[in-house]
């Protein structure tokens, strides 16, 4: 579960923040939570009780207990350099204040989508955690689709098909030019690669994927083919 909290005594940008959450994760495939504090005290108290959280949108300009002082409690007292923090705030005077509690971003008032995109990013790369994405251009659009809902790749002519869990797109290239990881997707002919994690069986001449279609497996791929998805067995295993 990937935790946020959000913090700020102004309950329109905290709603902004939640939506733009919202639609960050509707394109991955994480589990994700959302709290809302309107004062420092709240959420010091959640975390005075253990309660962790993997990213923190902290207003620093809070009444009574600020966000300075929240940052700095979650560094110093509970030693936790782990929460990343973004820290928000109408002013940009806040440099070396801010230098000890070590912020993952310091956003300006307003707030930008991509702002809110790019630190969610930062978080999870940093754990390691994000969803890679298959970028392209089909019909003068540049589109995204997660590499975990590909199913596979197929060429015709100047084409190459986009073959997905949900639907079929294409653009143009080449399929020797694809840039995919290596670890998830394998060349089975000259035509076709393959999502390796789609493949629910394998013969001397074919693989069988999880939508029930059978693809070829070239002569000079086959003995390649067979290594690699007896190795992803034995890892499933």
């Amino acid at each position: 579960m990937f935790k946020i909290a959000i913090c700020d005594d102004n309950k329109i940008l905290c709603t902004q923040i939640e939506k733009q959450i919202d639609e960050f994760f509707s394109t991955e495939m994480i589990n994700y939570d959302i709290e809302v504090f309107f004062t420092g005290e709240e959420i010091l108290t959640n975390l005075k009780e253990k309660e962790k959280y993997d990213l923190i949108f902290l207003d620093i300009e809070l009444d009574r207990i600020n966000g300075i002082h929240v940052g700095r409690y979650i560094r110093e007292e509970l030693l936790d350099d782990n929460t990343q923090i973004a820290f928000i705030s109408a002013k940009s005077s806040y440099a070396l204040d801010l230098f000890q509690v070590r912020p993952i971003h310091f956003l300006i008032k307003p707030i930008a989508k991509d702002q809110i995109f790019k630190i969610i990013e930062k978080t999870l790369e940093l754990q390691g955690r994000q969803t890679k994405f298959f970028c392209y251009k089909s019909e003068r659009t540049e589109k995204r689709v997660s590499f975990r809902d590909i199913l596979y790749f197929s060429s015709e002519g100047k084409k190459i098909f986009l073959h997905m869990k949900n639907g079929k797109d294409y653009f143009y290239g080449k399929l020797s030019d694809l840039i995919v990881p290596s670890e998830d997707f394998l060349c089975i002919h000259k035509s076709f690669i393959v999502n390796r994690h789609c493949v629910i069986q394998f013969k001397f001449d074919r693989v069988l994927l999880s939508n029930s279609q059978e693809l070829p497996i070239s002569r000079i791929y086959r003995k390649e083919v067979r290594k690699q998805l007896n190795l992803l067995q034995r890892e499933v295993l």
